[in-house]
């Protein structure tokens, strides 16, 4: 993860606390998600998006990922989840919340419908269908077939 100087990133220690903003950009009932390694050498799958920075909306921030990372242009239509979210090791841990939004583009119909890379990303659609049977995270978006129809709440912190 790339850090840079006005991200809304805090570090203690192991631990680092961030502000986080994804988008899910459908397209017949599949998800556009980002394609990566993990440090065993197996795929998995996660929400596009990055870090909110200093003075910035999550809405502003996922559209500024999204013609980071895509070149394309979105338009959030509304949030789907708040997720308060912990990952990492006793060595490296993270803490974080993000904000997931449902998103549209006028140039959905302008992307590939196969894997395909961008620069150092890599992107592929995913069936809505197959989330719980694919390594995506967050976890509880790999849990959902559906989209919620208002706004919620998720908490996977071990209070």
């Amino acid at each position: 993860m790339t850090e840079e100087a006005d991200d809304l990133l805090f570090k203690r220690d192991k631990r680092t606390f961030n502000v986080r903003t994804s988008g899910l950009l459908i397209r017949d009932d599949k998800a556009l998600l980002h394609c990566d390694i993990d440090d065993n050498g197996q795929s998995y799958f996660a929400l596009v998006g990055g870090k909110v920075k200093f003075g910035e909306s999550s809405i502003s921030a996922i559209k500024r990922e999204y013609r980071e990372e895509l070149h394309l242009d979105v338009l959030p239509k509304r949030l789907l989840w708040v997720m308060e979210h912990q990952f990492g090791t006793p060595e490296d841990m993270w803490q974080q919340v993000n904000f997931v939004h449902l998103l549209d583009s006028p140039q959905l119909a302008n992307l590939p419908n196969e894997r395909f890379s961008i620069g150092r990303h890599t992107f592929e659609w995913i069936n809505l269908k197959d989330f719980p049977v694919m390594p995506i995270y967050p976890a509880i978006i790999g849990q959902s077939t559906t989209l919620p129809t208002v706004v919620q709440y998720v908490n996977d912190i071990d209070d």
